[in-house]
């Protein structure tokens, strides 16, 4: 164990998490903040709570390291990119059963894991010529690779693409009204049971500790606290629906992932339409704004419509078309315009198009796997959600079909329109004619240009402004045509001109077609509906195709024990002394279990729960410190109280410990687990009410310790620990919040013997390129060779 880096914090630290795939570390400090640190204490980034007085309750690294998931006081769980610490989802899980607990104080998130299941599944590894998408659809183009090059008037964000994981995940959530909320790949919503079913009291509060899943998911070891007695319980649940329908929730949540991100792109392709279309007023505005506050309301048609009727402009209009428009700006101004036009266009017929597509068909699959109940119905999917989805995804392409042909009219005026006021300005200064094609206008374009011009200067006022004929400083908006109220969220003025649609005529004849098909809806439902307004409707049908709210996934599992871990009549721990660690052991099938209240002196109890065959064969056992372990010569033996502790890996457990002696330094030792396990009792946990009795022995384990499992922290009065045995690495925190300290686990003696050389600040520098790209990949190899039984000596 050595030593490379040591560092003060300016704000107090709460939590560290370390990363299994990188050379990673969280941290939370009092003020609610995240930030991520590498070894050599580089700062990643970070992270801002969601609002004031909130603090982070709980961390964990998603199991490929790329993202962290962050539980807040107010019960709202983000999920964060480590790259750019975008959030990937937020979920508020305290609001979802605030409800049922009308006057009760929000206790927020008390736990996260994020557990990953061993072993690839068949879906993620073979190839299916059945799930292959690209050889039915068209993907969507690249934001970045796509139209920025094309033409960087755009201003489209970059689109993050989601990999798809390769094996199966689950973010499980516990939270203080009790609940546990589960996720598959911290995406899709498998839904939410509540301690009430385990304990069987629904009258009962309960605040859960920690969550453990085993390697293959048939088996959660949940620990949890009554709030009125401050007992604490542990209950082993067989969740082994969670192992049998894998390859199904692989499959279904795969989807999910699909549909998201589809509608995430769709998301960002609105916002790059709508920001193009108010290019077009932003124009609009600029040239012709302050012409329409220098008239009457309603002078700019007026003016237009009475030179194209009679040749002759207005003082007002002539002044303007000269001076303030001129025949070269127009030019500009119409180019601009039309290439705005034609980015919508490019949008609606590339993009939204092939977007709309791309979620029917997977819509359409998710409905098919809800035709086969015997391996999808577990999963709680309405066939009936689904249809409805489908429906109002026809309904959004229908109104994207409705928006192309609304862009190609509005062109096509908007056109007629340039040419017909650049040929006015022309004659109104004498000029020749660059061609006498540009002067003929048909009377069907004379028509177009009318109806475009009677609603041109339509104004539309916002709250406190008026109309433009009050103030020259007011702002004007423009009505043109038909595209703009696509692109509100509210119903259309204009509606489309479909009496003629051979396709409704033929509906309208024949109603029944739509009474016994399930393929052909009505659309009328819609006709009013904006882009905008469908979108919405759409987003809200998949939202539903995917709601767990009334999902009750308990009828699912079942309880093989629900038990007191102690009974403590006499003193009431607070809920700030409790430290508690689990982990599952896939060697020998087991749950492993400490914990230790720090304001007792009672120690570790340590609890080994098999679950081969679901037999529950456990053994238990309490065991604490003395100063025997430092081959103190003293003959008065003093006891060394636990300050924090964590499951390095099934072997060892990693313990924080006063020293006998000096107050400023502590001991961190590396407790093999095989000792504990050799001296514990061995009983049948069904049979018991309460594990940790009069009759389970507690040992002071200092004599069965060698010298090389302990190293004294000198000058470090230790608070809290954080280990991880994928990086080998570990990091104490001072009982002042503000000081923290690095170590390397598992290192060499040569190392050991150099530490003095070690921590100088080349070699911290040196130590912090470990998390580089180029080490990391030799590290992973690195720690896939290596064996957790190897002896871990200080």
């Amino acid at each position: 164990m050595r030593q490379i880096e040591e560092r003060h914090v300016a704000n107090q630290v709460d939590l560290m998490v370390w990363s299994n795939k990188l050379d990673l570390l969280a941290i939370s400090n009092f003020k609610g903040e995240v930030q991520i640190h590498r070894l050599n204490w580089q700062k990643v980034w970070n992270f801002s709570p969601p609002k004031d007085c909130t603090s982070v309750r709980a961390m964990a690294w998603r199991p490929d390291g790329k993202a962290l998931a962050i539980g807040y006081s107010t019960g709202i769980v983000y999920i964060v990119d480590i790259e750019d610490k975008e959030v990937l989802e937020k979920l508020d899980l305290e609001l979802e059963m605030s409800e049922e607990f009308e006057d009760a104080k929000t206790y927020g998130i008390t736990c996260i894991t994020w557990a990953v299941r061993e072993g690839a599944l068949e879906n993620a590894t073979e190839y299916n010529v059945y799930e292959d998408t690209s050889i039915f659809l068209q993907k969507p183009p690249s934001f970045s690779n796509g139209f920025q090059k094309q033409d960087s008037d755009d201003n489209i964000k970059d689109f993050k693409e989601v990999p798809e994981p390769t094996q199966l995940n689950m973010l499980v959530v516990g939270y203080g009204t009790g609940y546990v909320y589960m996720s598959i790949f911290g995406r899709y919503p498998y839904g939410t049971i509540h301690l009430a079913q385990v304990a069987k009291d629904e009258c009962g509060e309960y605040r859960v500790l920690d969550i453990c899943l085993s390697d293959d998911f048939s088996m959660m070891q949940v620990f949890y606290q009554d709030r009125s007695s401050m007992t604490v319980f542990v209950a082993l649940i067989n969740t082994s629906v969670l192992s049998a329908y894998a390859e199904e929730m692989f499959l279904v949540a795969n989807k999910h992932g699909q549909v998201l991100q589809l509608m995430s792109y769709l998301d960002q392709t609105m916002i790059s339409i709508t920001e193009a279309w108010e290019h077009i007023l932003l124009e609009m505005d600029n040239k012709m704004a302050n012409y329409a506050a220098s008239v009457p309301e309603g002078g700019v048609s007026a003016d237009l419509l009475e030179l194209l009727m009679l040749g002759v402009p207005s003082d007002e209009l002539e002044i303007f078309l000269l001076q303030d428009l001129t025949a070269k700006g127009l030019k500009k101004f119409g180019s601009s315009v039309e290439l705005s036009y034609s980015t919508i266009q490019r949008l609606v017929l590339k993009q939204l198009n092939i977007v709309g597509h791309s979620l029917t068909y997977y819509l359409s699959e998710i409905r098919g796997i809800t035709r086969i109940p015997d391996r999808f119905k577990i999963l709680g999917i309405e066939e009936s959600a689904v249809t409805e989805a489908i429906k109002a995804c026809c309904a959004f392409l229908n109104k994207c079909l409705e928006l192309q042909q609304v862009i190609d009219s509005s062109m096509r005026n908007y056109k007629g329109f340039f040419r017909w006021l650049f040929v006015a300005i022309v004659r109104l200064l004498d000029e020749l004619m660059p061609s006498s094609d540009i002067v003929k206008i048909t009377q069907q374009e004379l028509t177009h240009i009318a109806e475009f011009l009677y609603n041109f200067d339509n104004v539309q006022t916002t709250e406190g402004s008026g109309s433009g004929s009050e103030s020259p400083d007011k702002t004007v908006k423009f009505n043109l045509e038909r595209l703009g109220q696509y692109l509100q969220d509210q119903d259309l003025t204009i509606l489309p001109d479909d009496e003629d649609n051979p396709w409704y005529k033929f509906l309208r004849a024949n109603t029944c077609i739509l009474k016994e098909s399930e393929t052909i809806f009505n659309m009328s439902e819609f006709r009013r509906f904006s882009l905008v307004q469908q979108q919405r409707f759409l987003k809200d049908a998949i939202y539903k195709v995917f709601d767990v709210t009334d999902k009750d996934i308990g009828r699912n599992f079942s309880i093989l024990f629900n038990i007191k871990c102690y009974e403590d009549k006499v003193t009431v721990h607070s809920e700030e002394s409790l430290r508690l660690t689990q982990i599952f052991d896939s060697r020998h099938q087991r749950f492993l279990t400490a914990f230790v209240h720090t304001s007792s002196e009672e120690g570790i109890r340590f609890v080994a729960a098999d679950i081969k065959e679901k037999a529950c064969n456990s053994s238990a056992v309490k065991y604490y410190f003395t100063s025997k372990l430092l081959q103190d010569e003293n003959a008065d033996e003093r006891h060394m109280s636990v300050l924090d502790l964590q499951f390095y890996s099934p072997d060892y457990l990693s313990v924080l410990t006063t020293h006998p002696h000096n107050e400023d330094n502590t001991v961190f030792i590396q407790l093999p687990l095989k000792n504990a396990i050799d001296h514990s009792m061995e009983f049948h946990i069904k049979c018991k009410t309460c594990i940790f009795t009069d009759s389970i022995s507690r040992i002071n384990i200092s004599p069965l310790l060698d010298e090389g499992v302990y190293k004294i922290l000198e000058k470090m009065d230790g608070f809290r620990i954080a280990v991880s045995v994928g990086r080998k690495v570990a990091v104490v925190l001072s009982k002042s919040h503000r000081k923290v300290r690095i170590f390397e686990m598992e290192a060499d003696g040569e190392d050991e013997q150099d530490e003095t050389l070690d921590t100088t600040p080349q070699s911290q520098d040196a130590c912090g390129d470990r998390s580089s790209p180029d080490n990391q990949k030799s590290e992973d190899s690195n720690d896939d060779s290596s064996s957790s039984d190897q002896n871990l000596s200080f």
